[in-house]
C-alpha cells in the first residue's frame, strides 16, 4: 500500500507525518496531514514556517521497502 508523507518547508518528513493509505482512506489522511502541517507550522512559527509551504507526497510501497531495508542495515 502507498504511504503519504508530510514534508516541512526544508524537505524533512514531519514527525508523525507518515500514513499508509488505501483508496478509501486517502482523503481523510490528506486532511489529517494538512491539520498536522498547520500545527507543526504554528509550533515552528518563530523560524518562519508557514503551513502553505508544506508538501504531501505519495511514496510507493516499493520505496518504503527500500527505506526499511536501509534502516535495518544501519542499525
Amino acid at each position: 500500500m502507498p504511504e503519504l508523507r508530510l514534508l516541512d518547508p526544508d524537505g524533512y518528513v514531519v514527525p508523525e507525518g507518515r500514513i499508509t493509505i488505501t483508496p478509501t482512506t486517502e482523503t481523510k489522511a490528506r486532511a489529517d496531514l494538512r491539520d498536522l502541517a498547520r500545527d507543526h507550522a504554528t509550533q515552528w512559527a518563530f523560524a518562519g514556517y508557514d503551513p502553505r509551504n508544506y508538501r504531501i507526497v505519495t511514496t510507493p510501497e516499493e520505496t518504503r521497502m527500500v527505506d526499511a531495508d536501509r534502516s535495518r542495515s544501519a542499525a
